[in-house]
């Protein structure tokens, strides 16, 4: 497994010419995930930290580009990684809006389902709850009843993240910002 290290991630985020918010929202994500992870793996759950890391900078690689001339983040990331040769990270970063139906149903615990559900605490640099997470994406791309729908669906996603992971932790959700603050200061 090809897994690129924190410099060249940075590196290739700076390449697609993703501005410096957008960087320090991946860097807040990676933290996050890989929190998390690190708790699942105290119950017992494989998993890798490595490509938490990875996939939590570089999933949103294609983020300004998609800005600036439209188009799928999600698939247009996935490209890129894949064709820098990173095809574990590239899953992950295509899958970091919309999580495949079939490994949320199987409620299992995957690097996809971490990044994913990490993404969604993190408003901008802050972790968030779900509800101000979406609250806030409402307010930013609800414009139409397809987008709100969208929105929607994403929202009733993260719930069902947010119950399989916390189904194997000592803690609840809100306090995720919390604990994270405490022990991951920046």
């Amino acid at each position: 497994m090809k897994i690129p290290n924190d410099k060249t991630a940075i590196k290739i985020l700076k390449q697609y010419h993703n501005p410096v918010h957008i960087i320090r929202h991946c860097v807040k994500v990676a933290k996050v995930a890989v929190f998390i992870g690190n708790m699942l793996r105290e119950t017992g759950c494989n998993i890798s930290i490595p490509l938490l890391q990875a996939g939590g900078l570089l999933h949103d690689v294609a983020k300004y580009k998609s800005v600036l001339y439209g188009g799928d983040h999600a698939i247009i990331g996935a490209k890129i990684i894949t064709d820098i040769g990173y095809e574990d990270v590239a899953r992950i970063v295509e899958s970091h809006v919309h999580l495949d139906p079939t490994l949320l149903s199987a409620g299992q615990i995957c690097e996809e389902l971490v990044v994913n559900y990490a993404d969604k605490r993190v408003k901008h640099t802050s972790v968030v709850s779900l509800e101000e997470r979406f609250e806030d994406l409402f307010k930013r791309y609800g414009h139409n009843e397809k987008s709100i729908k969208r929105i929607d669906e994403l929202y009733r996603q993260g719930l069902h993240m947010e119950k399989i992971i916390f189904d194997r932790l000592d803690i609840k959700p809100i306090k995720l910002n919390i604990i994270f603050r405490r022990n991951c200061n920046d």
